[in-house]
């Protein structure tokens, strides 16, 4: 769910385990496989769908508030030493 001048306050995907899959496209990409491999072996093997969703509190606030920028309501400083005094 995107909202206007809030961002993204819902998303959600679902991760591509097929192993044929994935093997095709870095293929295709023209990845260098090698780089892969440890990840490969774990979906040659069977493994289990992943899926998952983010819920985007910092963006709903935002958007709530219709303040402008998003450091205005975050909890907390994200990065040392970029905290206003």
């Amino acid at each position: 769910m995107v909202v206007p001048k809030g961002g993204t306050l819902i998303s959600g995907s679902q991760i591509e385990e097929r192993f044929d899959m994935l093997s095709s496209r870095i293929k295709e990409l023209g990845l260098p496989r090698e780089q892969y491999e440890r990840y490969l072996d774990l979906r040659r093997h069977g493994t289990v769908k992943h899926s998952g969703f983010s819920l985007g509190f910092d963006h709903m606030v935002l958007f709530a508030t219709g303040l402008t920028d998003i450091r205005d309501v975050i909890p907390f400083p994200r990065s040392c030493g970029k905290a206003n005094n």
